[in-house]
C-alpha cells in the first residue's frame, strides 16, 4: 500500500515528465518492496517556486529547481537493508527516467501499522499484516 506524494516546482516538470517520475518511483517500489502493480497510490503536488523552499546545498548534496521531494508511507516491517536499497532504486531510477541530478531526491519514508490504514469502508483490511520484503 505504499502512499507516494511527490513534490516538485510548478513549470520545472511538464506531463511527460511527470509521468516519467511517476513510473520509476512505482517501478522501484515493484521492484523492492515486491508490491503488486495494482497497488498504486500517488499524489502529485506542484508547487510555486515562492512556496517551495529550501537550502541550496546539505550534507554534500547540491539542489537545482528540479528538486523532488518524495514521501512514501507503507505498512512497517521491512528490514532496514530493504528501506535503504529502496531508497537507492528509486533515486537511480528517476535520475535515469526524468533526466535529473541524483543530488535533486529528497526522500523520507514512513511506516505505519497496518490498522492505521483503510482502503474503504472503514475497515482496517491490513491490520494484522507485517510487510516482509
Amino acid at each position: 500500500m505504499p502512499l507516494a506524494k511527490i513534490y516538485v516546482v510548478k513549470g520545472r516538470y511538464d506531463q511527460g515528465r511527470v509521468a516519467k517520475v511517476s513510473g520509476a518511483i512505482q517501478a522501484a517500489l515493484i521492484n523492492t518492496l515486491r508490491v503488486p502493480p495494482e497497488d498504486f497510490y500517488q499524489l502529485i503536488f506542484e508547487l510555486p517556486k515562492n512556496r517551495f523552499l529550501h537550502t541550496p546545498a546539505f550534507v554534500g548534496m547540491n539542489y537545482s529547481d528540479d528538486l523532488i521531494i518524495l514521501e512514501v508511507t507503507f505498512i512497517h516491517g521491512r528490514p532496514k537493508e530493504t528501506r535503504l536499497k529502496l531508497l537507492k532504486d528509486i533515486n537511480t531510477r528517476v535520475a535515469a527516467a526524468a533526466g535529473v541530478s541524483p543530488d535533486d531526491m529528497l526522500i523520507t519514508i514512513y511506516e505505519v501499522p497496518g490498522e492505521n490504514i483503510s482502503f474503504g469502508q472503514g475497515e482496517a483490511q491490513r491490520a494484522n499484516v507485517v510487510a516482509h520484503a
